[in-house]
């Protein structure tokens, strides 16, 4: 059963798996394929200078980086309506638009530079929770807001290691409550990894 809940642009037709450079049409086949290439692609990226500023850009970059090597989509906003569950993110039309204002208050926040570790916690919440609810990209968006979260961090002085979070359901589901406007779970989590 599909995650989405209707037929994507960019899927192979009549089924739920993404166009890849692979030509891989068995959705198992590709989660393992796509694994090892943003694994690799995550730590060459976690070796490499964070962006500074973490802007859109960096944000976009990001994106491309980690999914280069398997969809030709990599490092683009999506351009179709998706949800998974009984959440639907945001309109393509909203897309760019709502970045750009997320952004612009990140900007005006000095990226959260200058903030010690209690004041950064609910801050980076919120935005990890705004870029969530839109999910910018058509696949890939959790892997690219925790990186572009981890840049950030740095480039405010902090560090965050998500490898520290037990189980990644604990992340799923803090982020499916950020989504319904509760960010409690995720701001119990940034208080466990940013140091």
């Amino acid at each position: 059963m599909s995650k989405y809940r209707h037929t994507s642009m960019y899927c192979y037709p009549g089924t739920d798996v993404l166009v890849n450079k692979f030509g891989i049409q068995d959705e198992e086949k590709l989660k393992e394929v796509e694994k090892v290439y943003t694994l690799y692609r995550l730590s060459e990226l976690y070796v490499s200078e964070p962006a500074v500023p973490a802007d859109l850009n960096a944000l976009i970059r990001i994106h491309y980086q980690i999914f280069q090597d398997i969809y030709a989509f990599a490092g683009e906003l999506r351009k179709e309506m998706i949800s998974k569950g009984h959440s639907s993110f945001a309109h393509p039309d909203f897309i760019e638009p709502q970045l750009k204002r997320i952004f612009k208050e990140l900007e005006q926040e000095r990226y959260l530079r200058g903030k010690n570790r209690y004041e950064v916690i609910p801050r980076l919440a919120y935005y990890l929770s705004e870029l969530n609810a839109l999910h910018p990209f058509r696949e890939g968006n959790g892997r690219t807001i925790r990186e572009f979260a981890r840049q950030l961090m740095l480039g405010a002085g902090h560090e965050v290691r998500w490898e520290q979070v037990e189980e990644p359901a604990f992340i799923i589901n803090a982020f499916v409550d950020s989504f319904y406007g509760n960010n409690e779970k995720l701001e119990g989590i940034l208080a466990e990894i940013i140091q």
